[in-house]
């Protein structure tokens, strides 16, 4: 991540889109969805949080797995201070979100094999998933639901997708 950015101006400015991933051995500047299109590997969550994050994200909101959901979240956990995740703002220090977002998504990844997506996303909703072993289920939703946001929406492709005329407060240099 560029030093001195907030989270701010990475989604006004459409920084969400670009971040360092590991691709074929080599880290590469690139977008979330060119990261996962290519194959990146994830350096901080396990492939089976990968795909318990895939999952519920896609079911919270349409269209993230190909925005690159997997590869934001991890190369953002891996940034560190750095991190722009929406985990950070809802009061999750950034030294615990790694711990945070692994237990979560261990949990959801246990309650997917009992449940089916959308009767995961009811459950949590109501804080009602069997066994659930992570923060609460309520707020995880609610944390990965605006991760999954930020990834499928936070850039003026994004806007484009819902229709939206995109007047950001500050206009990104570059379109991405």
């Amino acid at each position: 991540m560029a030093a001195g950015l907030n989270r701010r101006d990475m989604i006004t400015g459409g920084g969400t889109a670009l971040g360092w991933f590991l691709i074929g051995g080599s880290r590469v500047w690139a977008t979330p969805a060119t990261a996962v299109a290519q194959g990146f590997s994830p350096q901080v969550l396990t492939h089976p949080q990968i795909k318990a994050l895939e999952i519920l994200g896609d079911t919270l909101v349409p269209g993230s797995v190909e925005a690159g959901l997997a590869a934001f979240v991890d190369a953002q956990l891996e940034a560190g201070p750095e991190s722009k995740l929406i985990a950070k703002y809802l009061g999750v220090p950034v030294e615990q979100q790694t711990g945070f977002y692994r237990a979560a998504l261990d949990a959801v990844d246990t309650a997917l094999s009992n449940l089916q997506p959308q009767a995961l996303v009811a459950a949590m909703g109501a804080d009602a998933v069997s066994n659930w072993t992570a923060p609460p289920a309520s707020y995880v939703q609610f944390v990965l639901r605006a991760d999954a946001l930020d990834v499928t929406y936070g850039t003026e492709a994004g806007f484009e997708l819902l229709g939206i005329p995109y007047s950001a407060h500050i206009p990104p240099e570059t379109r991405w």
